[in-house]
């Protein structure tokens, strides 16, 4: 198995319901969903991040990748925040 980071916004199945009812969707419904999912392949982790919806739909994505936030932004030279520096591994470190 492969982890997969799911990517993306959508709306909870109560929310769902009741932007139905009133006819219009307010921005305040719509949550972020992001999660680590171990799958064998793409579709199955897509499969698997639309279950953890339970009845919610995508307003945005999901963006399915097999790298991380964090390795995106070190890959792409992205600044880090001040007093947090990278650890250093050193050669009798305890793993």
């Amino acid at each position: 198995m492969k982890a997969f980071w799911v990517e993306g916004l959508y709306i909870s199945k109560q929310r769902l319901k009741k932007a139905r009812q009133s006819g219009s969707l307010d921005q305040a419904d719509v949550e972020p969903f992001g999660r680590v999912i171990w799958a064998e392949n793409r579709a199955e982790a897509l499969l698997l991040a639309n279950q953890a919806l339970a009845g919610g739909e995508w307003v945005e994505g999901p963006q399915v990748s097999q790298t991380s936030e964090e390795q995106r932004m070190r890959s792409m030279g992205a600044p880090e925040l001040p007093g947090f520096p990278p650890r250093e591994k050193s050669a009798n470190a305890e793993v």
